[in-house]
Formats: structure tokens, C-alpha cells, sequence
């Protein structure tokens, strides 16, 4: 991915928008240069997958005897790792700092997603919750209207709603949000904790005999559900994966992705749709932000398993 600042070109507008992510090719050109907020957006959302595969590095040293055969051979060492490093590394941060940058950025809406309180020097507040709810709702007003009837009125809402938040996600790009995005937030999640969760031997350990394919979690897999299911069950039995992040059943696992995907794709749109925009331009903008909306919607009590017994003593966090 690029670390480049600069502002997308109009046909890469025009190609970001029609972009639909699937795998990681794609979530890295639909990200690149000034949209680099849109990607920790994503990572805010499968935070919780960062808490599932360190438990599964805790587990690893816990219960070494299950874990004799790895698919990656080089696994091992990057597992030893994450663990070791967890907290203590700029470029493997824990969830008390991840949740420091989310918070930065995205404001109130991150704490229901890290369930971590905010560092003391955190910002107090972010306008990103407001603007995306007024923008997700202007949206959804037109999607949703039943007669064409002040067409042109919620055109405009739209459009009002649209400007102020892509000011915002403009205003603040820059080297600190790039370096917080790739060097951080990526860092500990695409490079070490998506590959925890894509590995065969890992799958195997859980009692899923084939592996997450590997264009996930940049696409839906119901194999990679189970097994995030799994780790939540075998190795969170309670409400939480053991640093504030609630655990997981299948479904919500799969809603976390769905709104993580649709997320980043409708953040790209705003930043790349302009205030002058064309009725096409501004009719996918729309889609994209009802999407949003909807898979939002989706993330309900369904998303946390039920409260059970506390956290094994070997794996809970400090």
C-alpha cells in the first residue's frame, strides 16, 4: 500500500468507486494514498480478530502439544512474536493503544468497537460519529423513500450531509494518520494476526478441518465464522476475548466483516465523490452509503455471545 498523501486522480475516482473489495489487492488499491483512513476504519472494525489471534498465541505456549503441525513453518516464530512483542513494540500495538488511535480518529464510534477506555491523552471527542450518522441517514431517507415525491430535496440532504464528513476525513490525512494506519494498525493486524487466523494447522487445532481462504477477512468466508466462533468458545468462555473486546459468535463475526468491507468502501466514496457531484456520481454515493447503513443495522445482541464464566487465568490479560 502506498504511504503517499496525495489526492487520487479523477479516473482513480472513478475506478475506486466502481470497486467492489473482495480480496487484498483490492482493499489496497481502493485505500491508497489520501484514503488511508478508510483502512484503519477497516481495522477498527476486525479488532477483534487481533484479540483472537492473541489468544491463540497465548494458547500456542499454554498448550504447545496441539499445536505440532503448522501450515506456514515460519508461523511459529512469528507467533512467538506477537506474543512476546504485544504491547511492547511500536509496530505491535495492544488493544489499550490501538484503541488510542481509534478513538483519535473516529471518536465514540470506536468504543463500542475496542471496548478499551482511551489513553488520558486521547481526544475527547470526534465529529466522525455525528457526520456518519447524518450522512448514513440522509441516504437512507432517499433509498428508502416510496414515492418520488421531494426527490430533488433529499438529493440535497445527501448532499449537505456529504460535505462536512468528507471534510473531515480530508483534514486528517497526513503523516501521522498513515504511519498510525500502515505501521501500526496494519502492522499487528494484516501481517501478524490475519495469517494466525488463515492457517491450516491453526483451523486444525479448533476442530475446523479446512482453512480461511486467503482473500479473508477482505472477503465473507463462513469457514473463517466457525473458527473465530471456535476461539471465542475454547479460549474466551465469557463475554469478552480478554481485553475488553466482546467475543463472538459466527454470525456476528460475519456481520463485523460485512460492515468492515461495506465501511470502506462507502469512506472511500465520500472522500472520493465531489461536492459538485454529477446525479450518477451522487447515485452511487447513496448506494454505497445505504450498504453502510444497512450492515451497521445489522450489528446488533447477535454480535456478543452470552455471558458466561470468567477468563482462564493462562490467557486473560494483564
Amino acid at each position: 500500500m502506498s504511504t503517499s498523501a496525495r489526492r487520487p486522480a479523477a479516473a482513480d475516482r472513478v475506478a475506486a468507486r466502481s470497486l467492489r473489495i473482495a480480496d487484498e489487492s483490492a482493499f489496497t488499491k481502493a485505500v491508497d494514498g489520501s484514503r488511508t483512513v478508510a483502512a484503519l476504519y477497516f481495522y477498527l472494525e476486525l479488532d477483534v480478530l487481533v484479540g483472537c489471534a492473541r489468544l491463540v498465541a497465548a494458547d500456542f505456549f499454554a498448550r504447545p502439544h496441539l499445536y505440532t503441525s503448522l501450515g506456514d513453518g515460519r508461523l511459529a516464530a512469528r507467533i512467538a512474536e506477537f506474543h512476546a512483542r504485544h504491547g511492547h513494540d511500536e509496530r505491535i500495538p495492544d488493544a489499550a493503544q490501538r484503541a488510542e488511535v481509534y478513538r483519535a480518529v473516529f471518536g465514540a464510534f470506536a468504543e463500542s468497537r475496542t471496548g478499551c477506555s482511551p489513553h488520558r491523552y486521547a481526544r475527547a471527542g470526534s465529529d466522525f460519529p455525528k457526520l456518519t450518522e447524518e450522512f448514513v441517514a440522509a441516504c437512507t431517507a432517499f433509498a428508502e423513500r416510496v414515492f418520488d415525491t421531494g426527490e430533488a430535496m433529499l438529493r440535497e440532504r445527501v448532499r449537505i450531509a456529504h460535505r462536512p464528513l468528507r471534510g473531515y476525513l480530508a483534514g486528517i490525512a497526513g503523516d501521522a494518520l498513515t504511519w498510525c494506519t500502515e505501521e501500526a494498525a496494519a502492522s499487528v493486524a494484516r501481517d501478524r494476526a490475519y495469517p494466525i487466523l488463515r492457517d491450516s494447522g491453526i483451523a486444525a487445532v479448533f476442530g475446523i478441518p479446512t482453512a480461511p481462504r486467503g482473500d479473508w477477512p477482505y472477503a465473507a468466508d463462513p469457514t473463517a465464522d466457525k473458527l473465530v466462533e471456535e476461539i471465542s468458545h475454547r479460549l474466551a468462555p465469557g463475554p469478552h476475548l480478554g481485553e475488553g473486546v466482546p467475543a463472538l459468535t459466527r454470525e456476528g463475526a460475519s456481520r463485523r466483516q460485512r460492515a468492515a468491507v461495506r465501511g470502506t468502501e462507502a469512506l472511500v466514496a465520500v472522500l472520493d465523490t465531489p461536492d459538485d457531484a454529477s446525479p450518477e456520481q451522487l447515485d452511487e454515493l447513496i448506494t454505497r452509503g445505504y450498504t453502510w447503513g444497512s450492515a451497521l443495522a445489522e450489528l446488533g445482541p447477535a454480535v456478543h455471545r452470552a455471558a458466561l464464566p470468567a477468563l482462564p487465568s493462562q490467557i486473560s490479560e494483564a
